[in-house]
């Protein structure tokens, strides 16, 4: 069949997408790319091999991975490290008196959960981190009482965290007392939110699975809606924030529920 000049707009459009994509995450899913461009696996197929011929990526099985360097998706997660940083020490610090000895806790991946793990106490006996994130993985390995457990899955670049139908179903095997989420944007008409169509169904399973979750980011984050819906906001049951987060919204939100703690 031949190739109208519209298909080929329509396909040039994608692959542009696709190399997005993968500059920013370093692997796309088949299956995630159908959903977004709601087209068949083999048109997605076809899409990923003529960007291979380009050098643009190399086909894997379920998707592909970029063939450029990382190099500048570390800097950006080094970037973003800095940012607002006395407010993410703080906010991890606050947020270990909440965590009990025997608890099973989901950690998100993310620049200010990891500090709740830098945080905890040298003298628990005991305490089961769950995490999909290596950055808090790491972190929880100096700590000779902490039991860690890493679901699989397909490693996301700009976030070094796991994420796919692995990751899903490994997360699905627990029932965590706490988890502690991250987000980079939230607000009381849309709830916690973010931007990546890969990492929204493990943040959704982490918080299905927990007793209580409480939401750790600074003031900066609030009033900013991204595109997927992780959670409604009455789904959080406790906000750790700093002064970045006004006394009018701290009032509206614990209006909405939650327990506000500003640090």
């Amino acid at each position: 069949m031949k190739m109208t000049n519209d298909n080929l707009l329509l396909a040039v459009e994608r692959q542009r997408r696709i190399c997005e994509i993968l500059q920013r995450e370093g692997t796309v899913r088949t299956a995630e790319l159908t959903k977004l461009f709601k087209v068949s696996a083999v048109t997605v197929r076809s899409d990923l091999s003529e960007l291979q011929k380009q050098g643009e990526c190399e086909i894997i099985w379920g998707g592909a991975v970029s063939k450029h360097s990382p190099a500048d998706q570390v800097s950006l997660l080094q970037q973003r490290n800095q940012l607002n940083r006395d407010s993410k020490l703080r906010i991890g610090k606050r947020a270990v008196d909440f965590i009990e000895v025997g608890q099973t806790i989901f950690v998100d991946a993310g620049t200010t959960t990891v500090e709740i793990v830098n945080h905890l106490p040298r003298n628990l006996e005991y305490l089961r981190i769950v995490t999909p994130a290596l950055n808090v993985a790491v972190a929880a390995t100096h700590y000779p009482y902490v039991e860690l457990a890493m679901p699989g899955g397909v490693l996301r670049n700009l976030t070094r965290s796991l994420i796919g139908a692995q990751t899903l179903r490994s997360l699905e095997m627990f029932n965590a007392d706490i988890a502690f989420m991250a987000s980079a944007g939230f607000n009381i008409e849309n709830g916690v939110t973010t931007g990546n169509i890969l990492e929204v169904e493990v943040k959704r399973t982490m918080v299905q699975q927990s007793k209580r979750v409480i939401l750790t980011a600074d003031g900066s984050k609030y009033g900013h809606s991204m595109s997927l819906n992780v959670a409604p906001i009455s789904a959080v049951d406790v906000l750790i924030s700093d002064h970045q987060l006004s006394d009018v919204d701290t009032d509206d939100l614990r209006a909405a529920g939650l327990d506000v703690i500003r640090v």
